[in-house]
This record gives C-alpha cells, sequence and structure tokens, in this order.
C-alpha cells in the first residue's frame, strides 16, 4: 500500500475541507462583523464581504473544486487501495472470488467517512465557531480561484439560469433584512446572554411603534381630567388643587366633548403670582390633533416637531376621543411608567398573596401578555389593545361582573364594572377557585 497514494488522498479530503470551510465561513459571516473588521483595516474582510455579495460566482467555485475533488478521491482511491487491500483479505479470509468487491467496498466506504469527517463535519464545525476572522482568512485563496474558474462558472451560470426560467422559478433578493429577522437576532442575543430582556423589550417596543396604533396608548376621553373655559379662578384653583396633572384639558358649554385647549398650571401659578386678572380663554394653550388611527411612530414625530407634548386625539368625524402625551409614547417603549402621584393601587398589574393577580383594564395588551406570557391568535391581533378589549371580544359582548374567560394558562374573571366599562380584572392560573364561565368564552 503505497504512502505516496495515501498522502495523496489525504491531501484531497483535507482540500475539500478547505473548501466546506471557507464556504461556509463566508456565507455563515455577520456583514456588521465584517464590516467593523474591514474598517479597521483588515483587507481580507472587505474582500470576504464582495465574495458574499456575489454568491453565484463564489458557490460555483466552490461547488465545481468539491465536485472534482470527489472524482479524483474516489478514481485515485479505487486505483491505488483497491488492489492492495483485495490482497490482504486474499491472505486472511477465504473468500476468494468475492475478494476484489469486499476491497471495493471497502475502500469506497474507508474513502467516504474519512471525506464525511475530515472533509466535512469537521471544517463546517470549526467555521461556524468564528466565521467572521476565517472567511477573512480565507478569501484572498477564494477568490484567486473564482477569478481562475470564471469562464467555467459563466457557463454553468447561463445553463443555470436557462433551467430556473424553464421551471419559472425567480430569484429573490435576499439582501433585506427584515423585522422579524431583527427581532430573531435580538431573541438570539437574550438567550446567549448578549442582550438583556429588558433591553429586548425596550428594542421590541420601538420597532412595534409604526404598527401601533394612538388609542392603544391615548387616555380615553371619559378619563380625561377638564375644566370649563368660563369657570373663574377660584373654581379653577380649587379644580387644579384636586388633579395631580400639570396640564390640563379645557373644554366649553359643560362638556368636554368639544375641547378648546390645554391649560398649564405653571400659567395659573404665573397669574396667581402676578395678582392681575386671570382670563382663561387667553391663557389656554392650542393643541396638536392627531387622528386616532395614526400610528406612534408619526405621533412621536410630530411631538419632535411641534413645542406641544400632548395631543388631542380624534376620530374620523373630528369627535374627541382622548388625550396622548410624550410620556404615553416613551411608556409604549419602555412600559408603563409610574407617575409620581401612583399608590401600588395605581399599578396596571398588582399581585395578590394567593399567586392570582389583579389587573386594570386599560392595562396594555401588550404589557398584560408579556406578563401572563399568552398570545394573541394571528385573526385577532390589532381588534383591541388593552386588558378589557381581551375580555371583550373573547365574550362578544358587555362583560358583567364575575363572567371569566380562559387565555393561556390563565382563567380571568370580571371583578369590577363602571358602567360599561372593564375596571377591574382577575388573573388566576387555571384550576383555581373562580366564577362560571359561559359557553365560548375563551381567546
Amino acid at each position: 500500500m503505497p504512502l505516496l497514494d495515501i498522502a495523496v488522498l489525504l491531501g484531497l479530503v483535507l482540500l475539500n475541507g478547505f473548501f466546506a470551510l471557507s464556504e461556509l465561513a463566508i456565507v455563515s459571516a455577520r456583514r456588521p462583523r465584517l464590516k467593523m473588521m474591514a474598517d479597521n483595516g483588515d483587507v481580507g474582510a472587505e474582500r470576504a464581504m464582495r465574495l458574499a455579495d456575489d454568491p453565484s460566482s463564489f458557490l460555483s467555485s466552490v461547488q465545481i473544486g468539491i465536485t472534482l475533488i470527489a472524482i479524483l478521491t474516489g478514481v485515485v482511491g479505487e486505483a491505488a487501495l483497491a488492489e492492495p487491500v483485495a490482497d490482504l483479505l486474499a491472505r486472511l479470509t477465504p473468500l476468494d472470488d468475492y475478494v476484489r468487491p469486499v476491497a471495493s467496498a471497502l475502500v469506497v466506504i474507508s474513502i467516504g467517512s474519512l471525506s464525511l469527517i475530515l472533509g466535512e463535519l469537521v471544517p463546517k464545525r470549526v467555521a461556524l465557531s468564528n466565521p467572521e476572522p476565517i472567511a477573512a482568512f480565507v478569501s484572498g485563496p477564494l477568490r484567486a480561484i473564482a477569478i481562475g474558474g470564471r469562464p467555467v462558472v459563466v457557463a454553468l451560470n447561463v445553463i443555470s439560469n436557462l433551467i430556473l426560467r424553464i421551471l419559472h422559478v425567480k430569484e429573490q433578493d435576499g439582501s433585506n433584512v427584515t423585522e422579524e429577522e431583527v427581532r430573531s437576532v435580538i431573541a438570539e442575543g437574550v438567550a446567549a446572554g448578549s442582550i438583556e430582556p429588558v433591553e429586548r423589550r425596550m428594542i421590541e417596543g420601538v420597532l412595534g411603534l409604526a404598527d401601533r396604533p394612538v388609542r392603544s396608548i391615548m387616555t380615553p376621553r371619559r378619563e380625561v381630567f377638564w375644566v370649563d373655559i368660563t369657570d373663574d379662578l377660584e373654581t379653577i384653583k380649587t379644580e387644579l388643587a384636586e388633579s395631580p396633572f400639570s396640564r390640563i384639558v379645557v373644554g366649553k358649554d359643560g362638556s368636554v366633548d368639544d375641547p378648546v385647549g390645554i391649560l398649564h398650571k405653571k400659567d395659573v401659578l404665573a397669574s396667581m403670582i402676578a395678582g392681575g386678572a386671570f382670563d382663561v380663554a387667553s391663557t389656554v394653550k392650542d393643541p396638536l390633533y392627531v387622528p386616532e388611527g395614526a400610528s406612534a411612530l408619526s405621533l412621536l414625530e410630530l411631538f419632535k416637531s411641534q413645542p406641544s407634548s400632548t395631543a388631542f386625539v380624534v376620530d374620523e368625524f373630528g369627535g374627541f376621543e382622548g388625550i396622548v402625551t410624550s410620556h404615553d409614547v416613551l411608556g409604549a417603549i419602555a412600559g408603563a411608567l409610574p407617575e409620581e402621584h401612583d399608590t401600588p393601587e395605581d399599578q396596571d398589574i398588582r399581585r395578590r398573596e394567593d399567586g392570582s393577580y389583579m389587573v386594570d383594564g386599560r392595562a396594555s395588551l401588550d404589557v398584560v401578555t408579556e406578563t401572563f406570557a399568552f398570545n394573541i391568535p394571528q385573526h385577532a391581533q390589532g381588534e383591541f389593545h388593552t386588558a378589557a378589549g381581551l375580555v371583550i371580544a373573547a365574550l362578544g359582548r358587555i362583560p358583567s361582573e364575575g363572567d371569566t374567560i380562559d387565555v393561556g394558562a390563565w382563567t380571568v374573571e370580571v371583578i369590577d364594572m363602571d358602567g360599561p366599562r372593564v375596571d377591574k380584572l382577575m388573573f388566576r392560573p387555571q384550576g383555581a377557585e373562580a366564577g362560571t364561565t359561559p359557553a365560548g368564552a375563551g381567546i
């Protein structure tokens, strides 16, 4: 069994491993990492990016090399090793007429196993362990191979494109990064420990701004604190003393259905200090208006372009629906932010000693689904934005106290109603004592 033949076979297997290593390293290398390496002066990283930008010529060159190596490995192995192995088997076994085919089978299995381990599995594991530096290292030889094999590659690409056209297969541009891919990368970062869970929530909050309507983060009209434009200073002082808010909606004709603007507490205080006559109409600030279906992202852009941080939310008929502030937008990104005047009872979600949770009906659906680890069905997404909306959608009617629904691993019971508004909900682990679930209730 000549050592030179074995050395040639081993060299072919290792060369196959080089191609497998190079292919996977270039394909799996992260472009931002390569870009950073290239910006720091790594020429190999820049070459690797160019190879990744032209996958047709690069992959074709690699496949040509792997195919040629496989053919050469089979030819050399059969010619060089089959006869010596057959002679050895003839001396050691009574196979006689079957020696040659058995020897050929053993050679094929041995070379195939060696090629699979040293020529595929090990190189690819190495490539995945640190793809960017490896891609930068192999980019030079690969580029030379790609240039040398260009005529063959061009011919093969023409044939491949012709076949794809016959099969009506259209190539897609894979260079565009989708939002789902970004979320997937973030999730992988959290699992690896490189991104904190709170950072993930904020990043996903930013990504969701464009899909989140203003009505999902506004304070609804019935909960807006307001004063009438005809109120005198003493009345306004009394009402402002009862309000924890720094900006107050100003209504007219005894109603907030058609508000005229925003009154700042600091303006009232300044008037009191000056000691002059106070006129609400001259102190009111003109509000910004935003349609209820506008995205939170467009609202953020509006706040950035205007000096006001409060906007009136209106429906398609111009009716007043509620108010929204920059604080609400920040809450959509970072999660619910407590106000200075908030008490523990004001929290949207409060854990009780028995393991159940008291949830405000106005609690954001995003916060609720994250806290209680359940998903909204695809057909229902975007239909409601609060815990109360979840219950109403499941029941198909205005709830009554004691109604329950099942969501995920939880049973949700309506604890308190404020007229037609769902005020308080109780989330209990399923199986705990609860009220009666109406037929068909569930998400």
